[in-house]
């Protein structure tokens, strides 16, 4: 130890070193004018901090308030929680026999498809199954307490958005394991096409159904995604006999229409259109009602 360091006379000020260093420091002060002189630089400076902590005294919670910023969640696992919260929440609101119904309708598909060796069923029934559920999770006449949810502080899109998210994944999963149950009749290799066959058309269908119902009611909504979908399954020459050749304007309408409905990556881009639109329609009854409470 160099008693004549101005760090040594730092630590001497500071109490930090041993008793035997001290005893050094002391004796070589008594002689040193620098050093008492870097002594009483630090003792006052010292002085200083000790007034400037007792003038500003920390709060009584300090600690703690520091704890629990140290352990507080991130803003994307506190966005993580209060998405999986509404999730739950939002589950048990839509209707239960809808799961098992839609569970039950799916199977059946899947066994006249494997009786008649034909994967129409699938790709023209799984857009009609999904566009009939979500027609029917929100609003009025899908949920008496409606009126309710509305008076929290969840905004209603977030609310639709929960329902729209957990009745969509459960139509997809249907699909999907509906899909892979087909390849008892086809080749492993066009599993990917009976995707896509009907993943647009469901996708499109069912979000225009959400936003329908939001409008004009639940059972319009289905009725008219319905006619718009069967549409196009229209063959004029079937319908007609005879008469089909003087219908060629309608008859090239179809073949458009068709083309649209075989257009997956057109169909997604639509619907989450559509489902934005819904989204910001969900926001309608808010107003209404507190125009009522007004």
């Amino acid at each position: 130890m160099n008693v004549h360091d101005p760090d040594t006379i730092a630590l001497y000020a500071a109490g930090q070193l041993t008793a035997d260093e001290a005893a050094a420091v002391e004796s070589h002060l008594t002689d040193c004018a620098d050093c008492q002189d870097e002594l009483a630089f630090w003792r006052e400076l010292g002085a200083e901090i000790n007034t400037s902590s007792a003038a500003l005294p920390p709060p009584p919670d300090l600690a703690e308030r520091a704890l629990k910023q140290i352990h507080a969640p991130s803003p994307l696992q506190r966005a993580w929680r209060q998405s999986a919260a509404l999730l739950r929440s939002q589950f048990v609101l839509v209707r239960r026999e809808m799961w098992a119904a839609a569970a039950a309708f799916m199977v059946l598909v899947v066994i006249m498809a494997l009786l008649s060796d034909h994967t129409g069923f699938l790709t023209g029934l799984a857009p009609m199954l999904a566009a009939a559920t979500l027609a029917a999770i929100y609003g009025p006449q899908n949920d008496p307490a409606s009126e309710l949810a509305l008076a929290t502080p969840t905004s209603p899109w977030k609310i639709l958005l929960a329902r729209l998210s957990i009745v969509s994944a459960y139509n997809l999963v249907l699909s999907l394991a509906a899909s892979l149950a087909l390849l008892a009749i086809i080749p492993a290799d066009l599993l990917g096409s009976i995707v896509l066959a009907w993943l647009g058309p469901l996708a499109f269908l069912s979000a225009l159904a959400l936003l329908l119902s939001l409008w004009i009611g639940t059972a319009n909504a289905i009725t008219i995604c319905y006619a718009a979908w069967l549409l196009h399954y229209i063959q004029p020459s079937e319908i007609f006999g005879a008469w089909a050749p003087s219908l060629q304007v309608w008859d090239a309408f179809l073949t458009v229409y068709r083309q649209f409905w075989e257009s997956p990556i057109l169909l997604l881009g639509l619907s989450a259109a559509v489902v934005a639109l819904a989204l910001v329609s969900s926001n309608f009854p808010e107003q209404v009602i507190n125009q009522r409470r007004a």
